[in-house]
């Protein structure tokens, strides 16, 4: 059985995650850190592709984005093409750096996304690679939620736009989201969601099935 063809729109937003061939890969190096950065901004500039939120993991990453041209694809394998080429070339290594094409899936923007965004942010904590997520320079998080400068060229998603334009308001709300310990959608079920097509309720999985998996 051939690959499922990729989905490909430009309403919602993309939950993007891609595993490295070795395990043995880490990204929190901090030159490995700058190519994965730089090279995601190039992709922004390339292809006009909005990156919202982005986390470097061990050996993958996570990036939420929305597509505003019907250029995914593209803009993935370039961004996961030149990564390899870079690290390659920086490391000494050759071969494949990546372990399978990337996985991409759809989310309803209500509050499975902000499970979502909820679920990459506190990964580096549940994974054991830091304690305190404040600490953790590798993920956009300290950008929403403290101010800080990052190299990758970050858009406002629709959670900051309900939050208003108030600063202060908007890192408050990022802090209490990824912060706070209670949890209404576990992690096992936004794990389980973020490897299928879409991630949402029944409706819209339905919706989004019907639209874009069945022949008109």
């Amino acid at each position: 059985m051939g690959r499922p063809l990729r989905i490909i729109q430009t309403e919602l937003p993309y939950h993007l995650v891609c595993r490295t061939n070795n395990q043995t890969f880490r990204f929190d190096k901090r030159h490995t850190t700058r190519i994965v950065f730089n090279t995601l901004r190039e992709t922004h500039e390339k292809y006009n592709i909005l990156i919202h939120h982005v986390v470097l993991m061990a050996n993958h990453y996570h990036i939420i984005a929305t597509a505003t041209e019907e250029n995914l694809h593209r803009a993935m394998q370039y961004f996961n093409s030149r990564v390899a080429v870079r690290f390659n070339k920086h490391t000494g290594r050759s071969g494949h750096l990546w372990g399978d094409r990337y996985g991409s899936c759809i989310i309803n923007t209500d509050e499975y996304y902000l499970a979502c965004v909820r679920y990459i942010y506190r990964n580096p904590k549940r994974a054991g690679i830091i304690n305190d997520l404040e600490e953790f320079s590798d993920s956009s998080f300290n950008f929403w939620a403290f101010g800080k400068k990052m190299d990758v060229i970050l858009v406002e998603d629709h959670l900051v736009l309900i939050w208003g334009k108030n600063k202060k308001k908007i890192r408050k709300n990022f802090q209490l989201l990824v912060l706070s310990e209670g949890i209404w959608i576990s992690d096992r079920e936004v794990r389980k969601g973020l490897r299928r097509r879409f991630f949402g309720s029944a409706d819209f999985i339905q919706r989004m099935h019907d639209n874009y998996c069945c022949p008109k």
